[in-house]
């Protein structure tokens, strides 16, 4: 599977990365929306997991740039949790993304959303 990790924590996407490659996925990282975004111009993806909090443009504008497209791509939110940010970005992860995952979580949860998400777009 092709995913593209979004996420402006570098120690963030290395885990991601490398909790991915051991399945052997082929992870792209991108460290803003803005860089997501032409990435996404320019490859397709299985699958996207972005972070819900970062600078500049959040995660809520990537995944509404997503659910626009033409082709349904999956989408994983990572997010720190309510606490941490603005109320309202819990309620856009939910409404965005397929599913959410609360920061921290371990390299299990992370694997099983993505064999998850990957197994409903295989079927469709």
């Amino acid at each position: 599977m092709k995913i593209l990790a979004v996420d402006d924590d570098e120690l963030m996407l290395k885990f991601i990365n490398t909790a991915l490659n051991s399945e052997n996925h082929e992870v792209q990282n991108a460290s803003s929306v803005d860089e997501a975004l032409m990435m996404l111009q320019n490859n397709s993806y299985d699958l996207v997991i972005t972070d819900i909090v970062m600078p500049g443009y959040d995660g809520t504008t990537l995944m509404q740039y997503i659910r626009e497209g033409e082709q349904h791509i999956p989408i994983l939110a990572i997010t720190a949790g309510v606490e941490n940010a603005v109320s309202d970005y819990k309620y856009y992860a939910d409404f965005f993304s397929d599913e959410t995952l609360t920061k921290p979580f371990k390299k299990d949860d992370l694997l099983n959303s993505v064999k998850k998400l990957t197994a409903v777009e295989a079927a469709h």
